[in-house]
């Protein structure tokens, strides 16, 4: 079932690469953060079910994969807290691990006005490491 979603959100993410809407990655010395932001409706129905997803046009997805060193190196455990909204109204976004074979990621699900700039504010802390790696960056997302 998990490789399963896997392949569902990879998916998801090389759909987004042909939008404006794409994957991206930052380095923290000898980490790498990768994440992207889409709407949940890109999962299919089954997978989303199964995984108790909510799929609807004004719900999305922050999924989340920290890798020590390159590209080819393993995913890494850490603890994910963090927000998201508007310039004023901040709301905290709920992490669940996910685990298949080697890889390790994170997600979040939350609602979404279309049109308006969503505000991450992201504290990831790798296994093992005494301070966290801060991510932050806007997003916009359009209901399909």
């Amino acid at each position: 079932p998990f490789a399963t979603l896997a392949v569902s959100l990879l998916l998801a993410l090389l759909a987004l690469l042909a939008t404006p809407t794409r994957a991206e990655m930052r380095h923290y010395g000898s980490f790498e953060v990768h994440y992207s932001v889409f709407a949940s409706s890109f999962l299919q129905p089954d997978i989303a079910a199964a995984y108790g997803i909510v799929r609807a046009k004004d719900r999305a997805l922050l999924n989340i994969a920290v890798r020590r060193g390159t590209r080819d190196a393993a995913t890494v455990s850490a603890v994910l807290s963090g927000t998201r909204g508007d310039l004023i109204r901040k709301t905290p976004l709920e992490f669940r691990e996910i685990r298949e074979d080697q890889a390790v990621y994170y997600i979040a699900e939350f609602g979404f006005v279309s049109g308006e700039t969503q505000y991450f504010d992201i504290a990831i802390q790798p296994a093992g490491e005494a301070r966290p790696l801060v991510l932050q960056f806007n997003h916009v997302l359009y209901a399909d």
